[in-house]
């Protein structure tokens, strides 16, 4: 095995990226080469990556997704720790900090201490978690609680949109609007305008989402929720990947929220599920419409670049859904 070559994702190392992904991560988790494409170099955000290169073949890989996000009155990078792999050739054991802890670091030097991020996070699996947490400077940010709504009862009729909602299939300035009128009551969150709602649900290249939107009069955007379309990792549910409705305004909470079930009846769910911080009025407004509060098995951790966001403040004013995840 020669000198291993540890530098930024290329463009040329997507099609050995896919295939190192194949092999760490087997058919069945393998991701495609346009879907590492869209989460890193297509990324409007910006591409984060740093990979482990021998004789021209990727190895191993540290991948990030990022976000713009708006955080002590300016527009900062959040990036998601995504796909890390080691090739099993490459790899070596806990105790011993191997390749996959020498890339991470490569990685959070390059991107955080030296760059300009102010926050990595993740839900990181528990192997990923205990070499985190040991060597990378991973902590506890919370464990995630999701709300749970059962369809078995629901009076929505499946397929029929309540009046006043419509399925989107674009995005326009408008949707940053809606936005700024929500994010005054959080710390941080990410921007929600047409460029990121494009490439996060419209151009995805492995999932499909339905985006369902409530108009005034004007034809102006008052609420947004995101369905994610087929199979999903919790037992018959669809995921609510995104909810944007300010909280001064609970008829479009109500209206838009029983478009979405009536979305999931149609698609044959039992249920839906939902992520929001538990001090948000989302967490709120959804349990007054009959979601409830359900563990999960979901470990929230971060790393801050930045002292004046500590772990503690981003518990109390981060917010976040599962569209700020690769979760759904």
């Amino acid at each position: 095995m020669t000198e291993l070559d540890l530098r930024p994702l290329e463009a040329d190392d997507l099609p050995s990226l896919a295939r190192c992904h194949a092999r760490v991560f087997g058919a069945d988790g393998a991701r495609s080469e346009a879907a590492l494409r869209w989460a890193t170099l297509d990324n409007p955000a910006g591409s984060r990556g740093f990979v482990a290169v021998d004789e021209g073949e990727v190895v191993a890989a540290y991948l990030g997704r990022a976000t713009r996000t708006w955080i002590g009155g300016e527009a900062r990078s959040f990036v998601q720790s995504t796909d890390s792999m080691v090739d099993p050739d490459y790899r070596s054991g806990l105790k011993r900090p191997g390749l996959f802890v020498t890339l991470a670091r490569a990685y959070f030097d390059h991107y955080g201490l030296g760059g300009d991020d102010a926050v990595h996070y993740g839900w990181p699996i528990e192997s990923s978690w205990r070499i985190g947490e040991r060597f990378l400077e991973y902590r506890l940010l919370r464990e995630e609680l999701v709300l749970v709504r059962e369809l078995a009862q629901d009076d929505a009729v499946a397929g029929e949109l309540p009046e006043g909602v419509e399925r989107l299939t674009e995005f326009g300035e408008d949707l940053r609007w809606l936005w700024d009128r929500c994010a005054d009551r959080w710390g941080a969150a990410t921007i929600r305008d047409a460029q990121w709602a494009r490439w996060r649900f419209l151009e995805h290249p492995e999932a499909s989402y339905t985006a369902l939107g409530v108009r005034d009069g004007d034809g102006v955007l008052r609420g947004l929720a995101v369905v994610r379309e087929g199979e999903w990792s919790w037992p018959g549910a669809l995921p609510l990947c995104d909810w944007l409705v300010p909280d001064a305004e609970p008829e479009v909470a109500q209206v838009l929220e029983r478009a979405v079930r009536a979305v999931a009846r149609s698609r044959g769910a039992a249920r839906l599920v939902a992520l929001a911080p538990d001090w948000s009025g989302t967490f709120a407004s959804l349990q007054d419409r009959g979601w409830r509060v359900q563990p999960s098995p979901y470990r929230h951790a971060a790393r801050s670049f930045d002292r004046r966001f500590s772990l503690e403040w981003l518990r109390r004013g981060w917010w976040s859904t599962l569209a700020d995840s690769d979760l759904a």
